[in-house]
């Protein structure tokens, strides 16, 4: 099958606006832990160091609260939050099933462009895993998710997946060590060759061995300090 016009137009993201532009920048400081756990920042500190204005500060900040990044303390600043290996295997049980419903409505609903970013992503983070450049790997790991959740045509679902991504996304830039990384892009790869035969057997034992592998490396983390 040949991929259509409207297809491509379709796998494409629309201009991020100014909150979404902060909301990434403040994310990916915390993620990498530019802004560690227990610092405190202001808003006027995150206006310079953007040059954005305080409404998409504040709208960014808001979003990051509700993901559990941030505690805004008023006249005191903005806290970033622990990062927490219970509270991450209790997300891993909460994401599993939502992986399988992304991967069942990519099979049903994907077209040709969203199976073909789905591959392109998924190579680029076998790829770039070899390298173990944690900021690389993690911005191609972002990138492949960001695929998945396009390819199932689902806004709820896609924007419920996104915040439960970023905390663990933060929570892997911190334990997930750099040797392990090969081994957890051919689990993804599996599940992405699921996907793009449209063999959903296949795709969900994937997500079986993905999260048996994210469980246990997650259990290891209790025994070790951040790795960076």
């Amino acid at each position: 099958m040949t991929v259509t016009a409207g297809e491509v137009a379709a796998g494409r993201k629309r201009p991020p606006s100014l909150a979404e532009t902060a909301y990434d920048a403040i994310e990916a400081m915390i993620v990498s832990r530019r802004l560690a756990p227990g610092a405190m920042v202001s808003e006027s500190d995150l206006v310079a160091e953007l040059a954005l204005g305080r409404t998409p500060i504040r709208e960014a900040l808001a979003r990051l609260k509700a993901i559990g990044f941030v505690e805004v303390h008023p006249r005191r600043g903005v806290l970033v939050t622990n990062v927490d290996v219970i509270r991450h295997l209790e997300l891993l049980e909460v994401r599993r099933p939502l992986d399988e419903t992304v991967t069942r409505c990519a099979i049903r609903r994907g077209g040709e462009a969203d199976i073909a970013r789905l591959r392109i992503c998924s190579a680029a983070l076998s790829e770039v895993a070899e390298g173990r450049d944690r900021e690389v790997y993690f911005r191609a790991k972002r990138d492949l998710h960001e695929a998945a959740n396009r390819a199932a045509h689902n806004g709820t679902l896609a924007a419920t997946m996104a915040a439960l991504h970023a905390q663990s996304r933060r929570f892997w830039y911190s334990y997930e060590p750099t040797d392990r990384f090969a081994e957890s892009a051919r689990c993804h790869a599996e599940v992405i060759e699921g996907i793009a035969t449209r063999d959903e057997a296949r795709a969900v034992a994937g997500i079986e061995r993905l999260f048996v592998f994210l469980d246990a490396l997650t259990r290891q983390a209790l025994d070790r300090r951040p790795l960076i």
